[in-house]
């Protein structure tokens, strides 16, 4: 995100400085586990346990909001099609791919949110890795989607329509890896 007033950009997921991301986008949304752990209290380990259910909970939470925010997306994207088509602008239908991609959108939003109370099960490993790294593209391609969808007009369709094949693509590659290999390997995780 950027601040209006000053341009500085920021992640909105952890609010911290955007450039301190370096080139994992979103490194943020990645929960970092205490490989000592087992050497602390248990005091400690209550307290490491209660860190990282909070960092998959506020990340859970975060893409909820964006979910509601997506509803008023919807209505907000309905309202600009019907304006467009009273005014001889073109028809629903010349605007229907508008609906489509905020219809994607929202769909995208809902996956993302619960693959956080997914990777909170995930037992550390490359499987989680894996899907984490899904997980942060996913993320990357919404936020794009997202941009484009508030901005697009009919000079941007060919973009906008490239952009919700890249997130569909992403979305089905991360369901289709991982709830194939949770239900052939049900032992994989604590689900």
């Amino acid at each position: 995100m950027q601040c209006g007033a000053c341009r500085h950009d920021f992640c909105w997921v952890c609010l911290g400085d955007w450039k301190s991301h370096g080139s994992e986008y979103y490194e943020c949304s990645r929960y970092k586990e205490d490989p000592n752990l087992a050497n602390e209290s248990q005091h400690a380990q209550a307290r490491e346990a209660l860190k990282k259910y909070l960092h998959y909970y506020e990340r859970w939470e975060n893409h909820a909001r964006s979910l509601k925010l997506e509803e008023q997306t919807l209505a907000n994207l309905k309202s600009r099609i019907n304006q467009k088509v009273m005014a001889v602008q073109g028809t629903w239908i010349d605007w229907q791919y508008l609906w489509d991609a905020a219809k994607l959108l929202k769909r995208c939003r809902y996956t993302l949110q619960y693959t956080y109370p997914f990777a909170y099960y995930m037992e550390a490993g490359p499987r989680k890795e894996l899907f984490e790294y899904q997980q942060a593209q996913l993320e990357a391609e919404i936020e794009n989607l997202s941009w484009k969808v508030e901005r697009a007009e009919t000079t941007d369709r060919g973009d906008l329509e490239n952009q919700m094949d890249i997130a569909e693509k992403r979305r089905t590659t991360l369901l289709k890896d991982f709830l194939e290999f949770s239900i052939s390997n049900p032992s994989s995780s604590k689900i």
